[in-house]
């Protein structure tokens, strides 16, 4: 994929779960804490995790839509 196209569903997603999976695995005696990234600057206020939080809460209520 050419670096100026915009980057697919599917490609954000993949990309929210390792920002996730790098928050969460990062501090195995109290998870969710900062340092996951290096974006994280302060206790509650990383950009990068609530972009990956928001991709993620989009994607499932696309998924359990009633139809």
């Amino acid at each position: 994929m050419p670096i100026d196209e915009p980057a697919s569903k599917a490609t954000e997603l993949f990309t929210a779960k390792r920002v996730l999976d790098a928050h969460w695995t990062r501090a195995l005696d109290r998870p969710w804490r900062i340092g996951g990234c290096l974006e994280c600057q302060g206790r509650n206020d990383c950009p990068q995790l609530d972009w990956a939080i928001e991709v993620t809460a989009e994607a499932a209520a696309l998924m359990f839509q009633k139809r």
